[in-house]
């Protein structure tokens, strides 16, 4: 993060262009014109010296100046089209760039001449606009991948529980079995039946999530009573691990969406009671720092290895494989952009066999 600032600050400081294209090009044009008139005065002079051979005139003055207008015209004209040429390649290599993106070739990129760009961003305005582009297909690139990935990945998790229950049904159909059996089974098919309408139901969320940009904010909530309300109904749910929780919670009252930010902490203190030990203790603690509200979920469970960490908000993924029939693996890709939405973020830390703390922090702003 101090580097991205450092980086940052070092890029404001920096001038945008090297030379704007408009005064690149009146440069040109001038200086072609010159050149032109010039060339275009030589050649009449010369002419006239050789075969002109009779007293200078009015008439012939005239002549001699429309003849240079003329040449310079043309020799001007001519050098333009040379030039627009070589001014008009980048214009057709990005024109080329973008037409293969358009063609679904995430892989094309412009070139872009390697400078000695000192204290500046760009050479010019054409340099920005094929920097930019650049940045563009990367990011398509990026949401391509993503998206095929997503798709991967829900037809793999829905397929499972669908076998599942498929597998299930036919032996119920072919073959008589004992009560004991088929009550085992019809168990498993609506075990599987839940997980698949529970999975229908997260993308359903996040598919709203993600296309939602805008939360309004209007509800008065006491965020501490909205976290004792989800440790009690989730001490429920997981009634029989006994675990314990220690509430270190302060009188505050914040303008948000009451239901998202309630789904925020049945989510985080659901994972902290799934991961964690049986009759192990789970600390909340919720104080004002600064300019933020801050919450503090920490368990005593498995913990999560360094390396995937990173990868907790990734959609269906799961790092403990054991639990993987107990979510679908989009629970915290809904929490961080529900947290998005609200203004908030969220932060893991975490050492394999010693615990987690998931650190939510809110902007003071939003207080009352």
């Amino acid at each position: 993060m101090k580097n991205d600032a450092i980086k940052f600050k070092k890029e404001t400081m920096k001038k945008k262009y090297i030379i704007h294209l408009r005064s690149f090009i009146s440069f040109v044009s001038i200086a072609t014109l010159f050149v032109a008139c010039l060339i275009a005065c030589a050649i009449v002079i010369t002419g006239t010296w050789l075969f002109y051979h009779g007293p200078i005139t009015f008439f012939s003055g005239i002549l001699m100046s429309l003849l240079v207008c003329a040449l310079t015209m043309i020799i001007g004209a001519i050098a333009l089209y040379i030039g627009s040429g070589h001014l008009l390649k980048p214009v057709e290599a990005l024109n080329l760039t973008v037409n293969k993106i358009a063609q679904g070739d995430f892989t094309a990129r412009v070139y872009r001449k390697r400078r000695n760009m000192k204290n500046y961003l760009y050479a010019h305005e054409l340099d920005e606009l094929s920097s930019n582009v650049n940045k563009m297909v990367e990011e398509l690139s990026g949401m391509d991948y993503m998206r095929k990935d997503f798709m991967s990945n829900v037809s793999h998790e829905i397929k499972t529980p669908v076998t599942a229950i498929t597998g299930f049904a036919e032996l119920l159909l072919d073959s008589p079995l004992e009560i004991q059996k088929q009550k085992e089974y019809l168990e498993l098919i609506h075990q599987e039946s839940r997980r698949l309408s529970l999975l229908c139901e997260d993308m359903l969320q996040m598919s709203r999530l993600d296309n939602q940009q805008i939360i309004s904010k209007k509800d008065m909530i006491r965020v501490d009573e909205q976290i004792r309300r989800a440790v009690i109904v989730l001490s429920q749910k997981w009634s029989d691990r006994d675990q314990k929780f220690d509430l270190n919670l302060c009188d505050v009252v914040i303008e948000s969406d009451k239901s998202l930010l309630m789904h925020v902490w049945m989510n985080l203190i659901d994972n902290a009671m799934k991961y964690s030990s049986l009759n192990s203790t789970i600390y909340i603690d919720e104080y004002v720092n600064g300019n933020e509200l801050i919450v503090k979920i920490k368990d005593e469970g498995i913990g999560i290895k360094s390396e995937k960490i990173e990868k907790i908000f990734d959609k269906f993924y799961q790092g403990d494989e054991s639990h993987k029939k107990q979510g679908s693996g989009l629970g915290l890709s809904i929490v961080k952009r529900i947290l998005e939405l609200l203004g908030a973020t969220i932060h893991y830390e975490s050492q394999e066999n010693i615990g987690t703390t998931v650190v939510v922090k809110i902007l003071i702003k939003a207080l009352k």
